[in-house]
């Protein structure tokens, strides 16, 4: 299939204010969009501790003899590191998909091996079914093997133990047409290397993928990977590997900078994928000035579905002085109340202290006889903010009549407090109902407190966003927020130096107010940092404290949150409406021995579905459902024959769901057949299956040298499940001896002999059309007791 390659663009208009050394734009590169649409896995090791975890498929890869995490590929997260003698990680999945695939990782690494050595696998080696990604004398070396023999071996020409980081990805489309095999390396624009497959694949792997070393089939054998690697990357078809490419509009023209000054090119597609910059972090401020007036970004991507691209401009911080000057003039015009108008700095508080110090002397002047009188507005405060909790006062006179001194002071206790938990009021009173006044009066003293949801909140996908609505009344922030889940009894903060959300101390009120976040530090997170709380709920605490002045006064009015479901997907107007969760629906068909249709569900929420054959699990092989995906789904999925009772009854279910959980199923029964082009004979008997296995030899019997043997008519039937044109027979006769050939006919009278057979029609799905083949051959051939010769059939999608 050829997809055509559609254009993105986006256009952004950059400031005109340049006050940063640095102007950074990053935009989306193609495998974040492969992964997003396409992945089956991904593993990028950057959990800050313990196992390996695949984020699409949910695999789990537990570290065995500690290899270590070190800085990521591209200096972000994590990578992992292995030592080359006991090393490994082992998954609970083979991963890896059957057929079509491409596989993409980093790999780092400066030892040299001149025996194999992988460093993924779900292969043992030898004749063992699956792959294994490693290295043999400097060079990237692929095997793809079965019970049979190997169906892929594939090497880079460049060399990679250098100690740097390399890019590799290999494709395979799962056919074996020529030159479908190719391995990237470091250039994504054109392969490395390119093979051709001998073999297809019909076998899951042989054992769980392994990072780090592989195995013999007895296992008495290991040897073990020393570099490191990151980023794998696991699709099960052909992915692009080119990058989003971009240029510059300025002034009607498309421009490039290739790291010295501006070069001008035009906007076609060839032009993009050549002169295409895959980022602009190398453009300096300076040459962003060289383009004066307004400027656009223009970008290329090959990539079918993407809708959007972001655009991030960073640059340093500066302050409204660098635009102003230290006494600037705010000069506002209006035709309004005037009294509404507002002019806001944003500042630090500070007060006349920060000035003057604690202890200022104040010197007056006046000839006025009247009481000078010199004020400071402070905070309130009373005797315990001095002296701390514990008092004592001591009592001086010289009045020999005291005997005794008296202390009033204000406590903050009544008898209230010596009550825990909650607690009732009851008040009796003999007064007539119409005239009796119950009025229950209190004065407390606020009391901090630890806030949290009662029941947890459930998450659906990735969450987004938290946040708090505080107003609070304080000149300091005392509100403090944590996260956790459904267990309680750990709360979490986001802590920036790691970029992840780590365990909180909320012992005391004291490590509160020093490790919990305040709402400004909340609200600041991201979404993608959001999107690191890898669990499934979500609960608030919220810790507030006043105070007796009421000049700290904790108020919250609301926290929200919002996770990825499907959001603004309808709008009503003056209707009343149920919001229900429809039950996904799916439109499919069995055409041939390919699974074809599409799985949606109204409301958009995200689907799944895993196919049964005959009551086993069929796809995804391990029972699991797909990865909740986007609604709605294509489905395209190929049975293959080996796993169907041919001429019998077979059952196909397959079972759906979407992220609610509300499942339902769709079956059908079908008798088995072989896909694809077949040969038959006039009994209907089948001569081989669609991968090639003899079920059944076209006998020629005993052939007279000098003779013309009689002809044989064969039926080639398409069961393809869709039509085909071009079709093209001929035979294989490498193994003939000489004074031997093979004619064909389309007719059996008049047999017109041709040496192979090229038919100008289309075949259409389950059409049988005939043609005839005959033997005919020379006095002196060579004899051959046991002859054999292949009749091979090709053609194109109609």
């Amino acid at each position: 299939m050829i997809l055509k390659q559609q254009w993105l663009r986006t256009t952004i208009k950059l400031v005109v204010f340049y006050y940063g050394k640095i102007l950074e734009v990053n935009t989306m590169a193609n495998s974040k969009d492969n992964l997003n649409k396409y992945g089956k896995a991904f593993i990028g090791f950057d959990e800050t501790s313990g196992n390996a975890m695949d984020s699409i498929g949910g695999y789990t890869g537990a570290l065995n003899n500690a290899p270590t995490r070190v800085e990521g590929w591209n200096g972000k997260g994590y990578a992992m590191n292995f030592n080359g003698s006991n090393q490994y990680i082992q998954y609970n999945n083979t991963i890896v998909p059957i057929g079509a695939k491409s596989v993409r990782y980093k790999i780092k690494t400066s030892v040299s091996v001149t025996t194999f050595v992988a460093c993924i696998a779900n292969s043992a080696g030898g004749i063992t079914n699956g792959i294994q990604f490693g290295l043999e004398n400097e060079k990237i070396l692929i095997v793809l093997s079965s019970s049979t023999g190997n169906i892929i071996t594939i090497r880079s020409n460049k060399t990679i133990t250098d100690g740097k980081w390399h890019d590799i990805l290999f494709t395979w489309d799962g056919t074996t047409n020529p030159k479908t095999v190719k391995l990237f390396v470091d250039n994504m624009m054109a392969p490395d290397s390119i093979e051709t497959a001998k073999l297809l694949e019909t076998n899951i792997g042989y054992k769980n993928l392994t990072i780090g070393c592989r195995t013999q089939p007895n296992d008495s054998k290991v040897t073990y990977f020393h570099g490191q690697l990151d980023q794998i990357e696991i699709y099960d078809r052909i992915v692009s590997p080119i990058p989003d490419k971009h240029l510059i509009q300025h002034n009607s023209q498309y421009k490039y900078h290739d790291g010295t000054s501006w070069q001008i090119t035009t906007n076609t597609e060839e032009n993009f994928i050549k002169y295409g910059m895959n980022n602009l972090e190398h453009i300096t401020e300076a040459q962003w000035k060289e383009l004066s007036g307004n400027k656009s970004i223009v970008m290329w991507s090959d990539f079918e579905d993407k809708q959007f691209a972001s655009v991030v401009l960073n640059k340093k911080e500066f302050k409204v002085q660098d635009f102003l000057g230290d006494t600037p003039q705010v000069i506002y015009y209006t035709d309004s109340d005037a009294s509404q108008i507002i002019v806001e700095t944003g500042v630090e508080p500070y007060s006349v202290y920060d000035y003057i110090g604690e202890l200022p002397t104040v010197a007056i002047y006046t000839e006025s006889n009247k009481d000078i009188v010199v004020s400071t507005n402070v905070e309130p405060f009373d005797i315990y903010d001095e002296f701390g909790e514990s008092v004592e006062v001591l009592y001086y006179t010289d009045d020999e009549a005291m005997t005794s001194a008296d202390l009033i002071l204000e406590a903050n206790w009544s008898p209230i407090d010596e009550l825990e938990g909650d607690f009732e009021v009851v008040t009796w009173t003999d007064e007539a109902p119409e005239t009796a006044n119950r009025v229950l009066q209190m004065k407390a003293v606020p009391k901090p407190q630890f806030i949290k949801l009662v029941n947890s909140k459930r998450l659906y996908g990735y969450l987004d966003n938290v946040f708090a609505a505080d107003i609070s009344q304080s000149y300091r922030d005392e509100a403090r927020y944590f996260i956790t889940d459904e267990n309680t009894s750990s709360w979490y903060v986001w802590d920036a130096s790691t970029q992840s959300f780590i365990i909180s101390d909320i012992s005391s009120e004291e490590a509160i107010l020093k490790n919990g976040m305040k709402f400004t530090d909340m609200n600041k997170i991201t979404d993608k940092q959001w999107r690191t709380w890898a669990k499934q709920y979500l609960n608030i605490g919220v810790f507030l404290k006043d105070n007796p002045r009421d000049t700290i006064i904790s108020i919250v009015d609301n926290v929200s949150y919002e996770d990825y479901l499907p959001r603004h997907t309808n709008t009503l107007e003056k209707a009343s409406f149920y919001l229900l969760n429809t039950t996904a629906k799916i439109d499919i068909s069995l055409v041939g021995n390919t699974l074809k249709g599409v799985l949606s569900d109204e409301d958009l929420t995200r689907v799944q579905y895993r196919v049964l054959l005959n009551g086993a699990y069929y796809y995804p092989a391990d029972g699991s459902f797909t990865k909740l995906a986007a609604s709605p789904q294509n489905i395209s999925l190929s049975i293959a024959s080996k796993h169907i009772k041919i001429d019998d009854w077979n059952t196909l279910k397959i079972e759906f769901q979407d992220s609610f959980g509300t499942t339902d199923y769709w079956q059908t029964t079908f008798i088995g057949t072989y896909s694809g082009l077949v040969f038959k004979d006039v009994y209907g008997k089948y001569y081989s299956n669609e991968i090639g296995e003899v079920l059944k030899y076209l006998d020629f019997g005993i052939i007279v040298a000098g003779q013309t043997t009689v002809e044989h008519e064969v039926i080639l039937k398409n069961q393809y499940g869709y039509d085909v044109k071009n079709i093209h027979l001929f035979a294989n006769t490498s193994n003939f001896p000489t004074g031997m050939k093979i004619e064909f006919s389309e007719s059996l009278a008049p047999f017109t002999p041709y040496p192979e057979l090229k038919l100008n029609r289309t075949l259409q799905n389950n059409e049988e059309m005939s043609f005839f083949i005959r033997l005919q051959t020379e006095l002196g051939v060579t004899p051959d007791a046991n002859g054999s010769f292949d009749i091979i059939v090709r053609a194109d999608k109609a």
